[in-house]
């Protein structure tokens, strides 16, 4: 666990114990090797599109003794991935359209039986939107704060089920303010950001600004009126 900072920790603990689970993304493998070294995965699988970063992540698992329970793939996003037995896909370090273009590229996505662990560090609102609309669900998000900046991590699981949202919870999504710190920061965040698009919208002077404009500033307001008193 010493080698995974805030933000890498986060997933380790919001992962579910599992026979296999998949880093896409690997880097240097610290996240997947913690995950099979403490047993919370029995297997797994580092994913990455670059030799150099793969590379990495097996000398770690050789350091660590665990090159007989991980398996390295070189591949575009999910690319070539199976999904027997595959039961929680971790995905961190890019942005919101990517992963969500990751996603949506791999034909099993939508097999119920994967929990998906997802940290977006651009453009979460696009990729809580896919997922809802896509019959996906987010039954929890958890918020961190890494070299002075503050990240969110969601869960994600299949359902099949598209339920109607409101413009809020894209920007919020299952992120409870009351959490903690790093949680209530996160949605004061983004409500400032809301309000600050809307005041540049209303200025254009557009009509369709306009009206963009107020359904931010009421999504703001959302956010606002959950936070903690």
């Amino acid at each position: 666990m010493s080698t995974l900072d805030p933000r890498l920790s986060l997933l380790y603990h919001m992962t579910p114990p599992c026979r296999l689970a998949a880093d896409i993304g690997t880097d240097h493998g610290y996240l997947i090797c913690s995950l099979v070294e403490n047993n919370v995965a029995l297997r797994g699988i580092a994913a990455d599109l670059n030799p150099l970063p793969l590379e990495k992540a097996r000398r770690e698992a050789l350091r660590r003794g665990l090159t007989d329970r991980l398996s390295f793939l070189q591949a575009d996003g999910l690319a070539g991935l199976p999904p027997e037995g595959l039961e929680v896909v971790l995905i961190a370090g890019m942005g919101g359209e990517t992963i969500l273009h990751i996603m949506e590229s791999w034909p099993h996505s939508r097999s119920p039986g994967i929990t998906w662990l997802l940290q977006p560090m651009t453009k979460a609102e696009r990729l809580r939107r896919w997922l809802w609309d896509s019959g996906f669900s987010i039954p929890r998000e958890r918020c961190c704060v890494a070299a002075g900046r503050v990240y969110s991590a969601l869960e994600a699981r299949f359902t099949g089920q598209v339920l109607p949202h409101e413009e809020w919870e894209y920007h919020l999504g299952a992120i409870d303010p009351g959490e903690g710190p790093a949680a209530l920061r996160y949605a004061l965040q983004k409500a400032e950001e809301l309000e600050k698009i809307a005041a540049g919208l209303r200025s254009s002077g557009d009509p369709g600004g306009l009206q963009r404009a107020r359904s931010l500033e009421l999504a703001a307001s959302a956010i606002r009126e959950r936070l903690p008193r």
